[in-house]
């Protein structure tokens, strides 16, 4: 087999690369009536600028540690060649020489294609990687560096949103056939709030994938494209051997898969009304996209639970344009999230790809179609299928009428219809006037009168006595607990509503450099807020929001005097802010010496949302206690309360 060539990305339509061991699996579930293949799941990247890296941001370098398989190292031109070149000729490639491996096994329903994948874009410098932490995952995870947008490092996060793929169709045009596979991104949704990467073994034994000068297969060849080569680009080349290769060692290199799973996120589990992925990201906030990973299932037909979910490719949603400066991008689609309390609306994104597959593995390709009217269709679909569904329910509705009207007009013809129901119905009139004059003697003397009086005296008695019950039962099903309470219905006799909520929410205090991950503040190792070169200078303090009124304690926490402004970040990321919603904190005996206490939110937009900023001669005393109250927590409106 051969390494499969790819073409610049173009300016309409999109542009699909697609990955060889796709088509390997497509022919394995044709040739095995066992193995089902289906497209199951997407993700929204957004890719990052392609320019020199500056403050530790995330950017596209084609130079920064890539090297050809000659020894010289990579050289940059037009972003849109070498987009496609290394793409082909390290990804792809790479691929193709892990296929071919002797040690390969291609029994295993799980491919590497993701994992190559991630491994380019963490060698082009576009993304990395942190351990995530157990208020994220529930499982050992990694996720994305935070979003952050300060003084010091920068990081924009690639993976934005991670959906499920719910339609497909098969389609036969102009001679050719074609399956269409929809995707849909709701209206109601905004970012996926944390995704989570787990780290995976390669299809192989060996840590290492040796590439030849030029890319598998295509020696003495030339692209039809003159601007693209096919001479092979990789990792490392052994100066002492002269051998190039792929370092695909996983304690080493970012070899990483999405996880799908709703159970390993935290998030899911600790949270009673966000249930999957589609509710984690009804949470988030509007975000940009410029690419999709599709993603398709491999499973047993006779086993489901044996089950891969592998990469197909990417797709480009449009070419790499100049940003008029020294970089250049690929344009971006802004998803909004409708706003209930604004009324604001927001938007959707529908795609059909048009898939055409070569019966070739040597030139793995699809056709992809991204039309401007593609939303609307699906708008338009989805409009349908909610019509027919009002439809039936009305035909439900008018049916249950009709059997109604149905049996009142039974009843009439059984009242109006003879003689023999006419002399029934007389019979039945004086039946009813004998009971009317047999009571009304019942209570023409006093013995009478007297005679019912006991006879309701008696069962009086025996209701008291217990021989008539009277007890009452009562369903404590539809009783259940909410936000804050739960319910003991531990005594049969007794149902118990008990406040759940003690006092304060207590959220721990952490240092932070806006780069790394938070270290926890304790007693036995306080922040030193004066350390020369570090302290305030370097970092702030962080904590996280959590439900009701929330209390963060610095006492005994802090030594010595802040050597710079003492900056206070709240993660809003896992719970929002609410109206009316307090958040307090409280010092221990502090001296400003002049620099001021300021305190920001937002994680969404980096903490660009400042609650305030507190002047020293704001200050009551020198052991500060802070009120913070939110207003509108839409618009991200603040009162500060000094308290003491």
């Amino acid at each position: 087999m051969a390494t499969p060539l790819v073409r610049i990305p173009q300016p309409r339509g999109g542009t699909m690369y697609a990955f060889a061991s796709s088509a390997r699996d497509m022919t394995r579930a044709f040739n095995n009536p066992d193995l089902n293949f289906e497209f199951s799941r997407y993700a929204l990247l957004d890719l990052p600028d392609f320019t020199q890296s500056t403050n530790g941001a995330n950017t596209i370098n084609f130079s920064l540690n890539l090297v050809n398989a000659s020894g010289s190292a990579y050289s940059a031109g037009a972003p849109n060649i070498d987009f496609a070149q290394t793409f082909q000729n390290y990804a792809l490639n790479a691929e193709e020489i892990l296929l071919q491996d002797d040690d390969y096994d291609p029994i295993i329903l799980q491919s590497d294609a993701e994992k190559l994948f991630f491994k380019w874009l963490s060698s082009l410098g576009a993304i990395r990687f942190r351990t995530a932490d157990s208020n994220e995952a529930t499982i050992g995870a990694l996720t994305e560096e935070n979003n952050s947008i300060q003084t010091g490092a920068v990081y924009d996060r690639v993976v934005k949103y991670i959906g499920t793929i719910d339609a497909e169709n098969d389609i036969a045009y102009k001679g050719n056939a074609y399956h269409e596979v929809y995707i849909n991104v709701p209206t109601s949704v905004g970012s996926t709030p944390t995704v989570l990467f787990q780290p995976r073994q390669y299809n192989t034994t060996a840590t290492k994938l040796y590439a030849d000068n030029v890319i598998e297969g295509r020696s003495g060849q030339n692209h039809p494209d003159p601007n693209i080569n096919l001479f092979s680009v990789v990792d490392t080349y052994d100066v002492g051997t002269g051998e190039a290769y792929y370092n695909i060692d996983p304690n080493a290199t970012d070899s990483v898969q999405i996880v799908f799973n709703d159970t390993a996120y935290a998030q899911i589990a600790n949270v009673s009304d966000v249930e999957n992925l589609l509710d984690f990201a009804k949470t988030g906030q509007q975000f940009t996209f410029n690419a999709i990973l599709v993603y398709y299932d491999l499973y047993s037909a006779s086993n489901p639970s044996q089950r891969a979910t592998n990469l197909y490719g990417i797709l480009i949603l449009d070419e790499i344009q100049s940003t008029g400066g020294t970089g250049s991008k690929i344009h971006e689609q802004i998803k909004f999230k409708p706003n209930e309390v604004t009324g604001l609306n927001g938007n959707a994104f529908s795609l059909k790809l048009n898939l055409k597959f070569n019966s070739s593995l040597d030139n793995v390709g699809v056709e992809t179609s991204v039309n401007d009217f593609t939303t609307f269709s699906m708008d338009l679909f989805m409009d349908t299928t909610t019509a027919l569904e009002n439809a039936t329910e009305l035909l439900i509705e008018a049916n249950r009428r009709y059997g109604y009207l149905a049996e009142r007009l039974d009843s009439v013809e059984n009242l109006v219809v003879g003689s023999q129901e006419n002399d029934e119905l007389v019979a039945r009139i004086a039946e009813i006037e004998e009971q009317m004059q047999n009571a009304s003697l019942q209570l023409q003397d006093s013995d009478s009168l007297l005679q019912l009086i006991t006879k309701a005296h008696d069962r009086i008695n025996s209701m008291i006595d217990g021989t008539i019950p009277t007890e009452i039962q009562y369903n404590t099903d539809v009783i259940f607990a909410g936000a804050g309470t739960r319910i003991d219905k531990s005594n049969p006799e007794k149902i118990k509503i008990i406040n759940d909520v003690n006092g304060y929410s207590i959220t721990p205090a952490f240092t932070w450099d806006q780069v790394g991950t938070p270290t926890l503040i304790t007693t036995s190792s306080p922040f030193d807020v004066g350390a020369s070169g570090q302290g305030a200078q370097a970092f702030g303090i962080y904590a996280k929001l959590l439900n009701y009124t929330n209390r963060l304690s610095l006492q005994n926490l802090l030594t010595n005097d802040p050597n710079d402004d003492l900056d206070i970040y709240i993660d809003d990321g896992s719970f929002a802010w609410k109206a009316g919603q307090l958040f307090k904190i409280s010092f221990d005996t502090i001296n400003m010496g002049g620099n001021s206490i300021n305190i920001y939110t937002g994680r969404a937009t980096e903490y660009d949302k400042t609650i305030a900023t507190l002047q020293p001669v704001q200050l009551i005393s020198d052991k500060p206690y802070i009120e913070v109250v939110c207003i509108d927590p839409i618009n991200y409106i603040f009162e500060v309360d000094i308290l003491r």
